[in-house]
């Protein structure tokens, strides 16, 4: 988010994040029946713990919500810019000029539960929440495939 353009990469971040799920019931599911079993019971488990793991409900889903359907983003980026100076002395005419500093960009999230977190270390927070939701899906249909208890 270190750029002008952070907009349409937030767009995309958070539409990616929530798209894991999607493909998990959707493409995943139809893998085998034991993989449709378990990924139907994993979302039903996901369903009946709300608002728990808020990391999915308040960030994953419900950001995802606000910027795919009422283009409202709740990331912001302060973005500061530190021209250089320019001088000139009235009485001799002499001019100059100094140095700019760089251009920070500082982002948080606005507002809800994660107000003044980290975007990116959120997103870093639903990717963890994503592998490990995932591998426990995998160890799972392993298990029904090997006939092993979980």
């Amino acid at each position: 988010m270190r750029t002008e353009l952070w907009r349409p990469r937030w767009a995309g971040l958070v539409a990616l994040l929530r798209a894991v799920g999607h493909v998990l019931k959707k493409v995943d599911g139809k893998t085998s029946d034991a993989a449709r079993e378990v990924i139907e019971s994993a979302w039903k488990d996901l369903g009946q713990s709300k608002p728990e793991p808020t990391i999915f409900w308040e960030f994953i889903e419900a950001e995802r919500n606000n910027v795919v359907k009422a283009y409202e983003i709740g990331a912001r980026v302060n973005i500061t810019v530190r021209p250089g100076a320019v001088w000139l002395n009235l009485a001799t005419g002499e001019t100059g000029s100094g140095p700019g500093g760089p251009t920070t960009f500082e982002a948080f999230m606005r507002s809800g539960p994660f107000q003044g977190r980290d975007p990116l270390e959120l997103c870093r927070e639903a990717i963890a929440f994503w592998q490990g939701y995932l591998d426990s899906i995998d160890r799972q249909v392993a298990a029904r495939h090997t006939g092993q208890a979980v």
